[in-house]
């Protein structure tokens, strides 16, 4: 029969956990590894709501939406493409990738960060920001289904 861990045998672990509220009022609530790899559970409570763009040298990214909508993006060659992404798809940026999501009204997102993942593995990246944030969620839905 499976027994409750303790504090201190979690801790002993290295496995920790850190919770916040963004500034955008998005949730997260992250399991956190020794070795960098971690899960983020992200809950959006309110409006639509731009994460920050950012990337990854070598640390691998599974998303999976729980509840949508939500829209994905990615820099390439100088542009914003942008993808819808409904309740039970995933994504899944490659190392290097420029990338960020624009949550719905109440979407929820799963996030594991796997690989080598080193601390500071989190570089912003200001070129998608100025794509995107300038895009309401309807020019953004409009963009990635077109």
């Amino acid at each position: 029969m499976p027994q409750k861990m303790t504090a201190e045998m979690v801790a002993a672990s290295g496995v920790t956990c850190n919770h916040q509220e963004m500034e955008n009022g998005e949730r997260r609530f992250r399991l956190l590894g020794p070795d960098g790899s971690g899960y983020i559970r992200c809950e959006n409570p309110g409006g639509p709501v731009w994460e920050n763009s950012h990337l990854h040298h070598t640390t691998r990214e599974f998303i999976l939406v729980q509840q949508g909508p939500v829209i994905c993006a990615v820099y390439r060659q100088g542009k914003a493409v942008l993808r819808l992404l409904e309740t039970g798809d995933c994504f899944c940026p490659d190392p290097g990738v420029p990338h960020d999501l624009c949550m719905g009204a109440g979407a929820v997102v799963h996030a594991v960060k796997y690989g080598s993942c080193p601390a500071g593995d989190w570089v912003p990246s200001p070129e998608l920001d100025m794509c995107v944030r300038k895009l309401s969620w309807e020019q953004a839905l409009q963009l990635a289904e077109g």
